[in-house]
């Protein structure tokens, strides 16, 4: 009893103490203990804010009143703020906080939505919520003198409030958190939007669904990525790139002419950024990827530019990965397939060195080809996406619409090698227009370049939704639910070769399952033993139909009627006999993978309800046992 009081008196002072340290210490005491580090900014948050070169004002919009009732938005609200909390803890006196209440029919309503911010209505009596950000600062423009005679006149530096919004807050989107304060406090800051020049023969904006007979929209991949950048479309027309073309997006152009692959050529050579998505089987083309049937997107068209880069492309070529197969439903009765085909690439697979892709999870791709080094290559290339060695290549054809599964599996002979499915172009490299085309060249024509930079890719069904994103509407609102990091990707890269590297580093916490490597192998063997019965059960099949072939021949008379000597009928009989129990081991096999997943399923089970509290309580034992028996010594 004497213990017990003595324990209490000792938790109550210490907790008087703590209360009375963090009071002395003041606001910048904190002590992250949630599981993701939540309330941690990361590194890429903490060098922007350090090179904020003007006072940001920041304007929380949250309503109150409308939310009472709705208990995970105002929890949701709690969490914002105290992440903003620590950013104006951070930045240095740059960076300061309001939360603003937009109350009904009142000016900061009307502030609201001068601003953009989104009012989501919550009722039927017509009740609005709004849950926006906004960051506000003045940055300085030069003004031409009126009146001046003078044309070298430079004028003078005036300030002009800059506004960027983030509409809505969703509550959904918790673990991109992070990633849209930062992005919205560089945008703000930047006088000019990266302008991203986009070419593609594919619907990436939206087109017309003929399947469905409506409008389709834009890929989520793509679309978000407008806002922060100024997204120019061009033509396969083009003859120049326009000079403030910060990074030129290619996915998957048609067929170019010399004067448009010259501009590319020549964009290229000057420095310009290119980021190029190609796909020897585009399977979100109107057609399914099947090449001279309309599809406007071709995976030649860039042939020639390649190689004077020095890389080596071939359109017809497939990327095969064992180890990195997708599992796949095959419809009802039959059991889930791993597609060859379809790749989940996980770190293993990512250049962990490369600040596009080191903090990333899981990507996704689709029939995905490969990119090779050129023998007479003069630049370097480095690839950041790869397949395990458990791959092969095989022809564009057999995936074009859909594809035999198993005959995938039972075709299937590893290389031992990875393939390049992306890579980084840099260095030396020649024009593939040394004297410009028909002989005409640009003004500041160049025939090399020692400074390259094209990035390149091997798919763009990785860009498609349904590869990584689950897209809702949400009021009018695209709301994307992302399960893999596709998305990321290309945001990573976008602001790698057009805007801020400090934006790639950070992170979205808690947003993806891992892989069950465990389970995966299970699945393997299984897999392996599954096909081995199927490939003999085909070959008995094959059989018999040669057999019945030879029996229609051995008719009696003209009556049609089938006769079967005894032998044959015993022939038949032993195969439906064969056939039942080749079946039956097809079954046994499937539910020995079910059991084994089912055993591993329960050993994990026991041992994190069982063992490890088990494990734990003992320990607590032993520390209470210890600290006893240091009183009584």
């Amino acid at each position: 009893m004497k213990f017990k009081l003595f324990s209490l008196l000792a938790l109550l002072l210490g907790f008087i103490g703590g209360a009375f340290l963090l009071n002395q210490l003041g606001s910048g005491a904190r002590l992250d203990l949630t599981e993701q580090k939540l309330y941690t900014l990361s590194e890429g948050t903490r060098n922007i804010l350090a090179q904020l070169n003007q006072p940001v004002e920041l304007e929380l919009y949250f309503s109150q009143k409308a939310s009472t009732d709705l208990v995970k938005v105002r929890a949701y609200e709690q969490r914002v703020r105290e992440l903003l909390d620590e950013y104006v803890m951070l930045a240095g006196g740059k960076l300061s906080l309001r939360v603003i209440d937009p109350a009904p029919f009142s000016e900061e309503e009307d502030q609201a939505t001068a601003y953009g911010l989104q009012a989501v209505p919550i009722s039927v009596s017509g009740d609005q919520l709004y849950f926006g950000l906004v960051a506000k600062t003045q940055l300085p423009v030069m003004t031409t003198e009126q009146n001046s005679d003078d044309p070298s006149a430079t004028g003078q530096a005036e300030s002009k409030e800059h506004v960027a919004q983030l509409p809505f807050l969703q509550p959904d989107r918790e673990a991109f958190l992070e990633y849209e304060i930062t992005q919205l406090i560089y945008q703000v800051q930047q006088a000019k939007p990266v302008v991203i020049g986009l070419l593609s023969g594919l619907d990436v904006r939206g087109g017309f669904n003929p399947q469905t007979g409506r409008p389709a929209p834009a890929w989520m991949a793509v679309d978000q990525l407008d806002g922060p950048y100024d997204i120019r479309s061009m033509t396969a027309g083009l003859d120049h790139i326009d000079e403030d073309v910060d990074l030129l997006l290619l996915i998957q152009p048609p067929e170019l002419t010399d004067d448009a692959l010259y501009a590319i050529d020549q964009f290229a050579l000057k420095g310009g950024r290119v980021l190029a998505f190609l796909d020897p089987v585009a399977e979100t083309a109107p057609n399914g990827g099947l090449m001279g049937m309309g599809d406007s997107g071709s995976a030649s068209s860039l042939n020639k530019l390649l190689q004077r880069w020095g890389v080596g492309w071939n359109p017809d070529q497939v990327v095969l990965d064992a180890a990195n197969a997708l599992v796949v439903n095959q419809g009802p009765g039959r059991p889930p397939l791993r597609h060859f085909g379809l790749l989940a690439l996980h770190p293993q697979s990512l250049n962990a060195d490369d600040v596009v892709t080191a903090q990333l999870e899981a990507i996704n791709l689709s029939s995905a080809g490969h990119f090779t080094a050129l023998d007479h290559a003069t630049s370097s290339i480095e690839p950041w996406l790869y397949s395990s060695t458990d791959a092969m290549l095989t022809d564009a054809n057999r995936l074009r619409m859909g594809g035999d599964l198993l005959a995938l599996q039972r075709d299937f002979v590893p290389a031992g090698e990875e393939f390049n499915l992306a890579v980084r172009v840099q260095g030396k490299a020649d024009s593939a227009f040394p004297d410009g085309v028909d002989g005409k060249k640009a003004d500041t024509h160049l025939a090399s370049t020692d400074r390259l930079a094209v990035t390149l890719v091997a798919d763009t069904d990785v860009l498609s939704d349904r590869l990584w994103v689950q897209v809702q509407n949400f009021f009018g609102q695209r709301i994307a639910s992302p399960w893999a990091d596709n998305g990321a990707l290309l945001v990573n890269l976008a602001d790698h070769l057009g805007g801020s590297a400090d934006l790639i580093s950070l992170r979205a916490r808690g947003q993806y399952s891992r892989p069950f490597e465990r389970v995966n192998t299970l699945r393997r063997d299984a897999e392996q033993q599954f096909l081995a019965s199927e490939q003999r059960l085909q070959q008995e099949l094959d059989d018999t139909e040669q057999q019945l072939s030879a029996l229609q021949e051995q008719r009696d008379g003209d009556n049609g009627v089938l006769t079967l000597s005894a032998e044959q009928q015993a022939a038949i009989a032993a195969f439906q006999q064969k056939k039942i129990e080749i079946r039956k081991e097809l079954r046994n096999v499937q539910h020995a993978l079910d059991k084994d997943i089912e055993a591993l399923g329960m050993r994990l089970k026991v041992l994190n309800i069982v063992v490890l509290p088990l494990l734990f309580t003992l320990l607590l034992w032993g520390l209470v046992a210890w600290h006893r028996r240091r009183q009584i010594l």
